[in-house]
């Protein structure tokens, strides 16, 4: 009879939390998610940010490529008709002799030989010319070719509808003042990708020359740190001092595994002649060396490890605080049942409930960081730098430019990505203890205090 008393005695209270302590701790919830909804901010936008600029496509066709470095063959002169050749500089001849020997291994396509890595594709800090154009002057990264050397077929470049083939392309000579043009950089420059055989003036050349477009390929990115597309590729004469190779295989072939099965027999001394090819890896893991060199493989692993870290962090945090304030709520939840409730609605009553609290909260700390962020907006030359926003690298036109260097889309758009991942952990954390405490027996439910 006394337990019936009892049971009783309980049923009659109120089914909500009595006093200010339930609402204490919904305010502690709500200040806890202002504050992680801050600090979640700067530390998930820099991950956001490199992982965007990761998963962009290079734009060149880089897995069947590989990378090779050339060195001489020895410190001796020889002597050619009487000519002293010195065997530090690669000639034409030389050259032609070390394509040949390329193209003779089983499973390679074609191979391109460049002198140096300044300005070259897989290089990350690119030079600029100078092109003017109807009284406008922009900047254009640089990349030169060598002529007749299958630039545009090794690497996989794209040309437009209307663009000669890569195979005519490559064989454009320096003598014609003849250059390509990326989409990206023919629109900074025209307004339009459909410029095959306008003119425009490189001013850095000294002299100047009056350039002719002679072909626009597809937008293609340098390296992985590199974000610049308006690029201006331009026949230079060979002058070979130090010399690298890109090589294309055949399509099919695993570039891992061709540089496991012939890596020995390329690089081995004698097999070139005059020089020899000192090192030979993939081209994926060139670019990795490139951006370890530039210090971004360091910087993008920090910002990974610190958001990983923050998320464990935050999930154990709002787990905590959800804990103890649905706790309080079993014997609500011990009366409702008793009255006829189903765990499924008891558990999307905990769930939506914090997912108001959560998305008002991410609101006002989301107001908070853009009164922050937008402080930091500095004007420069008729662009806009801001100094508390993450980037990779500046930008130099409005064509190279992608959502990270624009200030509201920028800050939308890491805000929509803090956002659902406080929902998300949120709706975990409350959904956790929430099965616990409904599929806690009625009558024990029911003893909580």
């Amino acid at each position: 009879m006394k337990k019936e008393t009892n049971t009783a005695y309980r049923t009659n209270r109120s089914p909500l939390p009595s006093g200010g302590a339930g609402g204490g701790f919904v305010g502690l919830l709500f200040l806890e998610l202002v504050i992680i909804t801050v600090v979640a901010w700067a530390v998930f936008e820099p991950a956001i940010v490199n992982l965007y600029y990761r998963s962009l496509p290079l734009g060149y066709d880089n897995d069947q490529l590989l990378y090779a470095e050339t060195a001489v063959n020895g410190s001796w002169n020889k002597v050619v008709d009487g000519v002293p050749q010195d065997p530090y500089e690669m000639t034409e001849e030389r050259r032609d002799q070390m394509l040949r020997q390329l193209m003779a291994v089983e499973g390679v396509e074609s191979a391109y030989l460049y002198e140096q890595e300044f300005g070259a594709v897989g290089y990350s800090r690119p030079a600029f010319n100078e092109c003017v154009v109807g009284g406008d002057t922009l900047y254009l990264a640089n990349i030169n070719f060598c002529s007749d050397a299958h630039f545009f077929e090794t690497y996989g470049l794209k040309p437009l509808p209307g663009s000669p083939s890569a195979a005519e392309l490559s064989r454009l000579s320096y003598q014609e003042q003849q250059v390509v043009l990326t989409r990206s950089g023919a629109i900074a420059l025209f307004g339009t990708a459909d410029v095959v055989g306008r003119h425009f003036t490189i001013s850095s050349n000294d002299p100047a020359i009056e350039a002719t477009v002679a072909g626009v390929v597809e937008d293609f990115r340098m390296s992985v740190s590199n974000t610049i597309r308006s690029m201006i590729i331009k026949p230079q004469k060979p002058q070979y001092t130090t010399c690298r190779y890109v090589i294309r295989l055949k399509k099919g072939l695993n570039a891992h595994r061709f540089v496991e099965e012939h890596g020995k027999e390329l690089t081995r001394s004698g097999q070139m002649g005059f020089s020899r090819i000192s090192r030979l890896m993939t081209f994926d893991e060139y670019l990795q060396r490139l951006e370890l060199d530039d210090g971004r493989t360091q910087e993008v692993n920090r910002s990974l490890a610190l958001a990983l870290f923050f998320l464990v962090n935050l999930m154990l945090a709002v787990i905590g605080t959800v804990w103890l304030h649905a706790k309080r709520r079993t014997e609500e939840c011990g009366v409702r049942r008793a009255f006829g409730a189903t765990r499924g609605r008891l558990l999307l009553d905990f769930l939506w409930r914090n997912a108001l609290l959560a998305t008002a909260a991410v609101a006002v700390g989301l107001i908070i960081y853009l009164n922050y962020a937008h402080s930091g907006i500095q004007e420069y030359d008729g662009g806009e730098y801001y100094e508390t926003l993450y980037t990779i690298d500046a930008a130099i036109l409005p064509t190279d430019k992608a959502w990270p260097e624009h200030f509201w889309p920028h800050f939308l758009m890491v805000s929509a990505v803090v956002y659902l991942i406080i929902l998300c952990t949120v709706l975990i954390g409350t959904a956790i203890p929430a099965l616990k405490i409904i599929g806690t027996r009625i009558t024990e439910a029911l003893r909580e205090e």
